[in-house]
């Protein structure tokens, strides 16, 4: 049995990037909303998703780019030290966003954001895992004192200068930015497919 659950882990883990396609092409045949407000609340939380996914990106690199989990150190600092899985966060935030823009704010975004929540959290208890596996009590002090999902007002840990001073060169704003091109272009990408969606529906 834990090896079969291993296998589904790596699997959802391998394959996350596509899950999530087939997720967008199901919306994408969804009939479309058209309520004039809903594209400025997705633009709103497209904004706040991107800032925190670079911001969280600055600290841990490029390895979230591949199709096994690694992991040099653990990282708690920057939006680690609030919680721990910003980037699950934000993909969350891009979703929903999408789902506003598309859908409005039609019943239907539920479903497909519950959809959406169970796999991202199916997620980071997978990484959870990897990372207590890999950094035993340390991970555990860490988890013990950041929420999964929900940020800590008040960073944990107190000052990160000596941790980041272990850590791998961090990156500035712009450089965690552009080095996240394939996400930036798979979100205008998605947009433009959804416009495409509204258009032919109510002005062809």
């Amino acid at each position: 049995m834990p090896d079969t659950e291993n296998k589904f882990s790596a699997f959802l883990y391998r394959f996350r990037g596509y899950i999530l396609g087939v997720m967008a092409v199901i919306l994408v045949c969804a009939p479309p909303g058209n309520e004039p407000t809903a594209p400025l609340i997705a633009i709103l939380l497209y904004i706040l998703s991107a800032f925190l996914r670079v911001q969280a990106r600055r600290f841990i690199g490029e390895h979230t780019r591949g199709y096994e989990h690694q992991a040099d150190a653990l990282v708690t600092c920057g939006p680690y030290s609030r919680v721990r899985h910003p980037l699950y966060i934000s993909n969350t935030g891009f979703a929903l966003g999408i789902a506003i823009f598309h859908l409005g704010f039609s019943l239907w975004v539920l479903p497909f954001m519950l959809v959406v929540i169970a796999f991202e959290v199916a997620l980071s208890r997978i990484e959870d895992r990897f990372l207590e596996r890999k950094f035993g009590d340390v991970w555990r002090l860490w988890a013990s004192e950041t929420p999964a999902f929900f940020p800590r007002l008040r960073a944990s840990h107190g000052d990160c200068a000596e941790k980041l001073r272990m850590l791998p060169l961090q990156r500035a704003f712009w450089q965690a930015f552009f080095a996240d091109t394939s996400t930036w272009l798979w979100l205008l990408f998605c947009n433009l497919l959804l416009v495409v969606r509204k258009v032919v529906v109510f002005y062809v």
